[in-house]
């Protein structure tokens, strides 16, 4: 077995030799959503990773991105050296480092520096790689952040299973249910929202990653994806009707009475079923209050909920320390990423996370999709996250800072008055 691992590894090292031979040679143009798509559908790759190496497979999180990135870093044009002007990526910063230094005073035994490590490998490290190869080769595509997507929801639905600890909910092996469902979601909106994808892919994608989801009986995430998308379309038909465009959308208002017409009689057809299904679900909660308030999760999150809070009464400015509301120091996380920061690392804390993250939502104001996403992923991160594994909106942030227009300008004025400089010396 040593051997054969041993005969890949070397395959491998030969196979990103020559990838790194053509990119220099040819000089290829990397497009940076083969960095955002690997790492946020990672579980994949990690569970087919784990089916031919043992151990960890985090390490090529960090390993396979870094030479695109280091290529694009140490280019003649140095294109991408304007992340270190960045605003956004330094409020990130900022906010990183001041959960770094929350370690000198949090409490004993936390497990705060194994959560900086999580959201560094998953989100940090991956969006500094997809920044500065953004800004060297200006190029991302829906289509392929789309695909990659659609890859993760047949690997889900083909090789899940339901475990005992996560009955009835579809998971890939080790794997948990919600983070499944969280990046399905996340191919739902990016085929909705997205440019340029082609249709039969943007259905394809929508259908699975829909199986996918739902299969999952995650609540949280769903009600996130509503909620974000349902403001995007309220955003939409309010700049209609402020141009005056809404009379346009009466030829459109009998395509869809006739789509939710077809959707009620196919309801109603199998009415006792659907009635079935959702009365054996987890998502009788939507549709039964009485269901929401006796759930076992529910009750168990208000109580974690509340000895967070707690704990920022007692440190209200610079908070209790990362790690301090989070296992092993808990039972389990507050299950709402504000909640948890700002008891973690007080008003302070919060408010640079704050900052970091209008900013980034301000940046991505010209790409739909990528505002949506933004807004979906934290609102997965309010209603069932934590700081270290929801990781998506902070990668999702940084590649909102290195998509932001205004900053291109920028950089090719730079570009112009650094080659005249150049050329009357």
């Amino acid at each position: 077995m040593s051997l054969h691992i041993a005969l890949l590894l070397v395959l491998a090292a030969i196979f990103f030799l020559f990838l790194l031979q053509c990119i220099l040679y040819f000089k290829l143009k990397i497009d940076a959503a083969y960095v955002v798509g690997f790492c946020l559908y990672f579980d994949m790759f990690g569970y087919f990773y784990k089916q031919v190496f043992p151990g960890n497979a985090l390490f090529l999180l960090l390993a396979i991105p870094f030479m695109p990135a280091a290529i694009a870093w140490f280019s003649r044009e140095k294109e991408a050296h304007v992340l270190l002007k960045d605003q956004g990526v330094w409020l990130w910063g900022l906010w990183f480092f001041y959960g770094v230094a929350s370690l000198v005073w949090t409490v004993p035994g936390s497990a705060g520096l194994s959560k900086l490590a999580i959201l560094a490998v998953h989100a940090v490290i991956p969006g500094l790689y997809a920044y500065i190869i953004y800004k060297k080769y200006r190029r991302f595509s829906w289509t392929v952040l789309a695909l990659f997507g659609l890859a993760f929801a047949l690997a889900h639905l083909l090789f899940g299973e339901y475990s005992e600890m996560y009955p009835g909910r579809l998971s890939l092996p080790n794997s948990n249910p919600i983070f499944n469902a969280r990046m399905s979601l996340i191919t739902i909106t990016v085929c909705i929202w997205g440019k340029r994808i082609p249709w039969p892919i943007r259905v394809v994608a929508i259908a699975a990653a829909g199986a996918s989801a739902f299969a999952t009986q995650s609540r949280g995430p769903i009600a996130a994806f509503v909620i974000a998308n349902g403001l995007a379309v309220a955003y939409i038909l309010y700049g209609k009707y402020k141009r005056g465009e809404l009379r346009y959308l009466r030829r459109y208002v009998a395509g869809v009475l006739f789509v939710l017409c077809i959707g009620g009689l196919v309801a109603a057809h199998y009415a006792d079923e659907l009635q079935a299904w959702v009365s054996t679900s987890r998502f009788t909660i939507f549709f039964n209050r009485s269901q929401l308030v006796g759930d076992a999760n529910y009750i168990g999150r208000l109580d974690l909920q509340s000895k967070a809070m707690d704990q920022w009464s007692a440190h209200p400015f610079v908070g209790a320390g990362i790690g301090s509301v989070t296992p092993p120091l808990a039972r389990d996380f507050p299950h709402n990423v504000v909640l948890e920061i700002a008891s973690e690392l007080g008003i302070i804390g919060f408010s640079l996370w704050f900052l970091a993250y209008v900013f980034s939502l301000v940046s991505a104001r010209h790409s739909l999709a990528l505002a949506v996403l933004l807004l979906q992923t934290l609102g997965t991160a309010l209603l069932s996250g934590d700081m270290g594994f929801n990781f998506e909106y902070l990668l999702l942030a940084l590649l909102a800072c290195a998509m932001a227009p205004g900053k291109d300008k920028e950089v090719s004025q730079d570009h112009a008055q650094n080659y005249v400089h150049t050329h009357r010396s």
